[in-house]
């Protein structure tokens, strides 16, 4: 398998955060305490810069929470009686 350079976006099979990794490294820890194996993590997009890579991460996260419905929609009226 040849040795990939630059970043990747990866999840966090944890706590399913999406964030950027350096593949220079050979681990990556989540802000979930989790600590992956890059050689062994799916990695979902590679570029070749930083900024882009953090730009893809926007993007997925931001499709990602999408289905978001705020609790002001379950709410429901006091009883008054």
């Amino acid at each position: 398998m040849p040795e990939l350079t630059g970043f990747a976006v990866i999840g966090c099979s944890k706590c399913r955060r999406i964030m950027s990794a350096d593949l220079s490294y050979a681990t990556k820890t989540c802000q979930c305490g989790h600590k992956m194996d890059l050689s062994r993590t799916r990695l979902l997009a590679v570029f070749a810069s930083a900024d882009d890579a953090a730009q893809a991460v926007m993007q997925m996260q931001e499709r990602k929470n999408t289905g978001f419905t705020s609790a002001a929609e379950y709410s429901r009226p006091l009883n008054t009686e």
